[in-house]
C-alpha cells in the first residue's frame, strides 16, 4: 500500500473518531455564546431550565455528580437546597431540543447520609448538550462535586470535595477541609479556614488565604500561594512557584521554572534547573538546584545551598551556619555572622562578614577569593594559594608570609584556640583587605 493510501485511510478514521465523539457527545464541537451558538455539524444551542426546592430536612452531605457542564454552590443561612437545572441543547430547530430537554432530567437520591444531585445522560446515545446545577444550600453542609468540561464554583460552605476533570475550579470561604483537582484548567482558592490539598496538572493554581496547611500537587503552569496560616508543600514538574506570607514551613519540589519566596518560614527547595528568590525567611533556607542562581536575602535561620553550575548571591543572613557547595559560578555572601564553610570550585568568592564571631572555612579550587576583614578583629588567619598569590591589604603585618609554589600568609597566631578564618584556593588571588 502506497503512502498516500495509507494517509487517506489514517484520515478517515481520525474523521470517523470526530464524528462519533461528536454525536455522542463526549466531544463539544461548538462556538459562539448564548442562543447564537452553533454546532460544527449544523446545529444550533437552544437553553432550557427547571427550578425546585428541596425541603428540610437535609443530610450534612451534598454530592452533585454532573458532566460536561457546570455546577455552582452557594452556602446560605437555611435548611432548604434550591435548584436551577439548567441544560444547554444543540439541535437543529427548538422542537428538536425541547425534545431532548423534556426527557434530560435532575435526578435526586436522598437518604439519611445523603442527598445526591446527578442527569440521566448515560440514558442518551446523541449527546450533543451540557448541564449545569445551580445551587443555594445551607452553609452548613459538606459538598462533593464530579464535573467535566464546565466551571465549578463553591463558596461558603462547611467543607468541600471538588474533581472537576478539563474543567477550571473556584472556591472561597470554606470553613473545613478543602480537596480540589482538576486538569488543563486553572484552580483558584481563598478565605479557606482549614486545610487545603489540591491536584492540578497543565494549568495554573492560586490560593489567596488559607488558615491550615496547603498541599499541592502540580505539573505544568504556575503555582502562587499568599497567606498561608499553616505549612506548604509544593509538589511539581516544570513548575513557576511564588509564596508569600507563609506562617509554617515551605517545600518546594519543581524543575526548570523559576522559584519565589517572601515572608515564609523555614524554607526547603529541591530543584533542577530553577532559579531561586527567598527573601524574609523566618527560619533556615535549604536549596538544592542546578544551572541557575540562588539568591538569599534576610534569612533569620541557617542557609545550605548545593549544587552544580550555581550563582549564590547572599546577604543578612542571621542563622549560626552558612554552608556552600557549588561550581563554575561565583558566590556573593554579605552582612552575616555565623559560621560558614564553602566548597567552590571554578569560580569567584567574595565574603563580607558583619564580624568574625565564628570560623570561617574555604576550601575552593580554580577560583579567586576577596575577603573583606572586619575592623577591629583579629581572630587567626590562614590563607594560602597553590599556583597564585596571597595579597595582603590590611593593616600591620602578617605573622607569616611566604612564596613557594604555594603563596601563604599568616596572621594573629597570638590568638589560637578560638575561632579563625581559614582560606584556601588552587591557581587563584586571594585578597584579604578592610571591610569599609
Amino acid at each position: 500500500m502506497r503512502f498516500r493510501d495509507v494517509l487517506l485511510v489514517i484520515v478517515l478514521l481520525l474523521a470517523g473518531v470526530v464524528v462519533y465523539q461528536a454525536q455522542t457527545g463526549n466531544w463539544g464541537i461548538h462556538f459562539g455564546d448564548g442562543d447564537e451558538e452553533f454546532m460544527v455539524w449544523g446545529g444550533r444551542a437552544f437553553t432550557f431550565e427547571e427550578s425546585r426546592t428541596v425541603e428540610a430536612p437535609l443530610p450534612a452531605r451534598l454530592e452533585v455528580d454532573n458532566s460536561h457542564g457546570w455546577v455552582e454552590v452557594r452556602g446560605d443561612d437555611q435548611e432548604t437546597v434550591r435548584l436551577t437545572f439548567q441544560k444547554k441543547i444543540w439541535r437543529r430547530n427548538e422542537a428538536e431540543a425541547r425534545a431532548v430537554a423534556d426527557k434530560l432530567q435532575c435526578k435526586i437520591d436522598r437518604s439519611a447520609d445523603r442527598l445526591l444531585l446527578a442527569t440521566n445522560r448515560e440514558e442518551f446515545m446523541k449527546r450533543n448538550f451540557e448541564t449545569g446545577f445551580i445551587l443555594t444550600v445551607p452553609r452548613r453542609l459538606t459538598v462533593v462535586i464530579a464535573n467535566s468540561y464546565g466551571l465549578v464554583k463553591a463558596s461558603v460552605l462547611q467543607s468541600v470535595d471538588v474533581r472537576n476533570r478539563h474543567g477550571q475550579v473556584s472556591v472561597s470561604d470554606i470553613e473545613g477541609a478543602c480537596v480540589l483537582e482538576s486538569s488543563y484548567e486553572d484552580i483558584e482558592a481563598g478565605g479557606l479556614k482549614a486545610d487545603c490539598r489540591i491536584t492540578n496538572k497543565h494549568a495554573d493554581v492560586q490560593v489567596i488565604g488559607a488558615a491550615g496547611d496547603l498541599q499541592i500537587d502540580h505539573a505544568y503552569g504556575e503555582v502562587r500561594f499568599e497567606d498561608i496560616g499553616g505549612k506548604a508543600d509544593i509538589s511539581g514538574s516544570h513548575s513557576e512557584v511564588t509564596g508569600r506570607r507563609v506562617q509554617g514551613p515551605v517545600f518546594v519540589e519543581t524543575s526548570y521554572e523559576k522559584i519565589s519566596l517572601t515572608d515564609t518560614g523555614a524554607a526547603r527547595v529541591r530543584a533542577r534547573h530553577c532559579p531561586v528568590e527567598a527573601n524574609g525567611i523566618r527560619g533556615g533556607l535549604d536549596v538544592e538546584t542546578t544551572y541557575e542562581p540562588v539568591k538569599a536575602v534576610n534569612i533569620l535561620g541557617d542557609l545550605r545551598v548545593n549544587g552544580n553550575n550555581v550563582e549564590v548571591t547572599g546577604s543578612l543572613i542571621k542563622g549560626r551556619e552558612i554552608s556552600i557547595e557549588t561550581s563554575y559560578d561565583d558566590v556573593d555572601l554579605a552582612d552575616f555572622s555565623a559560621k560558614v564553610a564553602v566548597s567552590l570550585r571554578h569560580g569567584n568568592l567574595v565574603l563580607r562578614p558583619s564580624d568574625l564571631k565564628f570560623p570561617i572555612d574555604v576550601r575552593a579550587e580554580y577560583s579567586d577569593i576577596d575577603f573583606y576583614w572586619p575592623a577591629g578583629e583579629t581572630v587567626p588567619l590562614e590563607a594560602q594559594s597553590h599556583g597564585g598569590s596571597v595579597h595582603w591589604g590590611l593593616s600591620g603585618r602578617p605573622a607569616v608570609e611566604k612564596s613557594n609554589g604555594t603563596s601563604v600568609i599568616k596572621a594573629f597566631v597570638e590568638n589560637a584556640g578560638g575561632p579563625g578564618v581559614s582560606l584556601s584556593t588552587s591557581y587563584g588571588e586571594i585578597r584579604l583587605q578592610e571591610k569599609r
